[in-house]
């Protein structure tokens, strides 16, 4: 048993121990611990203001940079689609500030938005799977033999009616007939799988499909709910039909979509399918922009490849066609410097 002078020894090495670190810390060693401390202090600050300077140079340079790309886009991809005719497909979670320079980029390269179609979260709710089939049913009665494919999971019957709709790989076809194609899409319309943002003017010669976010990877998920999980292999699906019923596709996202469970990733994991659609895992940065329109180019022209930062990736972005360079006349050059 613990005794009476037990505990008194414990208590005296205590307060022992205590007036001999006070004695020494008011003592021999105050300056000694003092000083350290001031000098760790100092230290911590100046790399505290280090940092800050290095992080507002980083930040100060990402800025100008885009920039640069930003100014320099209208000369790069200048002539890169001309008489080319785009339809823009958004999936859910995606919003319209970033999809308005993808189309200003796309006639700025001297091609044409024959439209734009906002898939739904009803495309792959699993509520929705009964109302997917009748529509499936009502088109197959309203549309010639063969519109809508018969074979297949609904979600790539519906990605093929869909494709078939807004894409063509016969050249001019944007012009044509397309009252097939505006019956298709009114019952895609009325069933609520799809919306169709103004009108659709005719058939266009690729696809540009517009992912967001991959849910997994950020901290606001319920903005792409509808992008994840089970629902990802259907929009796979839907790239690989527009990029097969057309001159081509080219699926783009922030880099997020590019990581594990993302669109982008999804697409460039199914190796039959990376062979065909082109990725940009740029999104809608300056550089992001002017990729997916020189993507665009290298489809139309019968290439693929997948572009940005992700690991894996062909390279940062899509070959860089030169285009001649009008030389002024004589007489025009004559009358620059005489002007001078």
């Amino acid at each position: 048993m613990i005794d009476f002078r037990y505990h008194l020894v414990s208590l005296i090495s205590v307060f022992l121990a205590l007036a001999v670190g006070i004695v020494l810390g008011a003592g021999p060693l105050q300056d000694s611990i003092g000083s350290t401390l001031t000098e760790q202090v100092n230290a911590l600050r100046l790399d505290r203001d280090d940092l800050r300077d290095q992080l507002a140079t980083a930040n100060s340079a990402v800025t100008h940079r885009d920039e640069f790309a930003q100014a320099t886009t209208p000369a790069l991809i200048a002539g890169a689609l001309t008489g080319r005719s785009i339809v823009v497909v958004t999936l859910p979670g995606v919003e319209d500030d970033v999809v308005e320079p993808l189309t200003d980029a796309v006639t700025t390269a001297g091609g044409s938005v024959t439209g734009r179609i906002n898939v739904s979260k009803d495309w792959t709710a699993s509520d929705k799977e009964t109302g997917r089939t009748d529509t499936l049913s009502t088109l197959t009665g309203k549309l010639p033999s063969g519109y809508v494919p018969t074979d297949g999971t609904t979600g790539e019957r519906l990605a093929q009616t869909l494709s078939t709709s807004v894409v063509t790989s016969v050249s001019g076809a944007a012009s044509g007939d397309t009252a097939d194609a505006a019956t298709a899409l009114s019952g895609l319309t009325d069933a609520g799988l799809i919306e169709v943002d103004g009108s659709v003017n005719g058939l266009a010669s690729a696809a540009l499909v517009v992912v967001p976010a991959n849910p997994e990877a950020i901290s606001d998920a319920s903005s792409t709910a509808g992008v994840g999980g089970d629902s990802v292999p259907a929009y796979v699906s839907l790239v690989a039909r527009l990029d097969s019923s057309g001159g081509g596709a080219v699926a783009t996202g922030p880099a997020s979509a590019a990581t594990s469970g993302g669109v982008l990733d999804s697409i460039r994991d199914d190796k039959t399918v990376e062979a065909e659609v082109s990725t940009v895992d740029t999104g809608s940065t300056a550089m992001g922009v002017a990729s997916a329109v020189l993507a665009l180019q290298e489809q139309l022209a019968g290439g693929s490849g997948s572009y940005g930062f992700a690991q894996g990736v062909d390279d940062i972005l899509p070959p860089i066609t030169v285009r001649p360079v009008e030389t002024p006349t004589t007489e025009a050059t004559s009358k620059k410097k005489g002007d001078k």
